[in-house]
């Protein structure tokens, strides 16, 4: 049945209604008497939290590359140095001095990168994951994990590929016809594991020099190592906002890589640091670069180590990736972190 037109019943007081309103807006946008400014409870000064950073650092930046590539999300390194990064549809490699010497084709955004031990490169790609031969031809793509999967970090061993899979809040342990052999990081308290926290799609992952797996448990600020079947082996989380040697805010760190002396490099988001600590105690050693040197809103895209232990960061507010060197002549510095 068709609705019958409304009438109001007092179109002149409407109009009224209306002009005064008009005439408010246009006073309030127009003159000098504008929106008053938020009361001192209701501003957020993060100045102290900034300051929490701001200490010398041994290391500095010596160096930059541009992606040629639309929406670069993902970073590695290979082990003669060069440096992937992939994005929208292409991989693009660099050789260490920043120079473009490759790109690979992909169907989809790369979200994550990973060398299998023979050499292969296996990318990421939201949902599906491509396995990319050393001739670069697509070799297989494995997809259907779960009913909801996002691949976010990929570390490759011999028989066994460990995906981080950011929707599902698991690690998927899979073999290399693409079959999930088993979860990783659900809760499960007759193991003791306490289940892994992932509030945003930031979920990372990494071999250390020893070959064990390191998962970030970014909701409990925090790293967990993992057997292949799913036992945890020990774990440790640093929360506290007002001191260097932790991790502040929702979920950290969003990054992790090693370096060749088998220390665990972190990066953070907002403010975003970059640190290095000793992965099995958890102690922080030094800051690499802190919030300073990166425009607001931070944000880390990936982080990477090259064979010469220069620390990379995808810096996607510059869309660059940044290049950071020790001086080992200068001693690290040690900040009171009380």
């Amino acid at each position: 049945m068709k609705e019958p037109v409304h009438k109001p019943k007092y179109p002149y007081a409407w109009g009224v209604v209306m002009a005064a309103i008009a005439g408010l807006y246009f006073y309030l946008t127009t003159t000098g008497n504008k929106f008053p400014e938020p009361g001192p409870n209701l501003e957020y000064d993060i100045t102290a939290l900034l300051a929490v950073d701001q200490v010398d650092t041994r290391f500095a930046e010596t160096g930059e590359i541009t992606p040629a590539v639309e929406m670069p999300r993902a970073l590695k390194t290979d082990a003669s140095g060069n440096i992937y990064i992939g994005g929208k549809d292409a991989i693009a490699v660099y050789d260490a001095s920043g120079k473009e010497i490759e790109r690979i084709p992909v169907d989809g955004a790369v979200t994550c990168l990973d060398f299998t031990p023979d050499g292969r490169l296996l990318a990421g790609l939201d949902d599906r994951v491509a396995l990319i031969g050393t001739d670069r031809k697509i070799e297989a793509v494995w997809g259907d994990f779960t009913a909801r999967s996002l691949i976010t970090a990929i570390a490759a061993g011999e028989d066994e590929i460990f995906l981080a899979d950011a929707a599902s809040r698991c690690v998927l342990r899979i073999d290399y016809n693409g079959t999930v052999l088993n979860r990783i990081g659900e809760t499960d308290e007759a193991r003791d594991v306490p289940g892994l926290e992932v509030p945003s799609p930031y979920f990372d992952l990494a071999f250390d020099s020893d070959g064990h797996l390191w998962v970030v448990n970014p909701g409990k600020l925090g790293l967990e190592r993992y057997r292949s079947n799913g036992d945890i082996v020990t774990s440790w989380y640093r929360a506290d906002v007002t001191r260097l040697d932790s991790f502040s805010g929702c979920c950290n760190p969003v990054q992790i890589a090693f370096n060749s002396e088998g220390r665990l490099v972190t990066g953070e988001k907002g403010p975003v640091r970059v640190k290095i600590f000793e992965v099995t105690s958890g102690e922080f050693e030094e800051l690499v670069v802190g919030s300073s040197a990166f425009q607001l809103p931070q944000g880390i895209g990936d982080l990477a180590v090259d064979p010469d232990d220069r620390i990379l960061v995808l810096d996607p507010k510059k869309n660059s990736v940044r290049i950071f060197e020790a001086n080992e002549t200068k001693m690290a510095a040690k900040p009171n972190t009380q």
